[in-house]
């Protein structure tokens, strides 16, 4: 049978050779590093091009905010001022009395910092609550129940004021006009529980009680935080019955013992 294959597409040893004459025999530009070949597969640019600046690169591209960056935040100039969340800005009031203090804004800010997460959500219970400043910060930032115990009728009027002034719905927080150790006890016999509770600094500074009632398990639910605001020059042991100490945040003359229960 004749042989089809042309011969010039063999070379003497009988291999066949590829590319060396494909162009010439076409007839059309080679794809190689001839000037036809460059014409061909090269745009040229034209003048009016030239004079326009390339692209930035992703790296000098301003950056663009976030939505909720471009929300001004109000300035915090008070220590009555919620300090985050969604009632930030907010002036609260307070009524100027003997053993009636506010917790510096620095140490609220620790606090909640470091129990976010249990925050959020979670029942807070604010102890000798004062004007109820931690506690609304707590709401504020996104709790879903605070607790606030004082003893003083006018103190339970300023708080009930405070959470007008935030505007905070009914359901989300409650009152109670007792002392802290009988409204513990209290709540012991109930079986209502808190995932963290807050206890300023009381007006007799009876913390030995207070450890008492929270050493056996009363309104602190397993898991929960107990945060103890108190002098830096006072310490607690590492446990207390059912709390083990987790943290110890000082900050000038004021401390906050944090415990945990197990």
């Amino acid at each position: 049978m004749e042989n089809r294959r042309s011969s010039h597409n063999k070379s003497t040893d009988g291999r066949r050779q590829f590319g060396k004459n494909r162009g010439s025999q076409s007839g059309g530009p080679s794809r190689g590093g001839s000037q036809d070949g460059n014409r061909r597969f090269f745009k040229k640019r034209s003048s009016a091009s030239d004079g326009k600046m390339p692209p930035p690169r992703p790296g000098d591209r301003p950056k663009t905010k976030k939505p909720w960056e471009n929300i001004k935040r109000p300035k915090i100039t008070s220590e009555l001022q919620v300090t985050d969340g969604r009632y930030e800005g907010e002036l609260l009031t307070n009524i100027e009395k003997i053993n009636s203090s506010v917790s510096a804004r620095k140490v609220r800010e620790s606090m909640f910092r470091l129990l976010a997460r249990k925050v959020r959500a979670g029942r807070f219970l604010d102890l000798c609550a004062g004007n109820g400043t931690i506690g609304i910060e707590a709401i504020s930032r996104g709790a879903m129940l605070g607790s606030f115990v004082e003893r003083s009728a006018r103190m339970c009027g300023c708080i009930k004021k405070n959470l007008d002034i935030c505007g905070v719905k009914e359901g989300h927080s409650e009152i109670f006009q007792l002392e802290a150790v009988p409204f513990l006890r209290r709540m012991g016999r109930r079986r209502r529980f808190w995932d963290i509770v807050y206890c300023g600094t009381p007006c007799n500074s009876d913390y030995d009680s207070l450890l008492k009632c929270f050493g056996n398990g009363y309104s602190i639910r397993p898991g929960g935080m107990l945060v103890l605001e108190h002098p830096s020059d006072k310490t607690f042991p590492e446990s207390v019955g059912l709390l083990k100490r987790w943290r110890i945040i000082e900050k000038d003359e004021v401390a906050l013992t944090i415990f945990e229960r197990i």
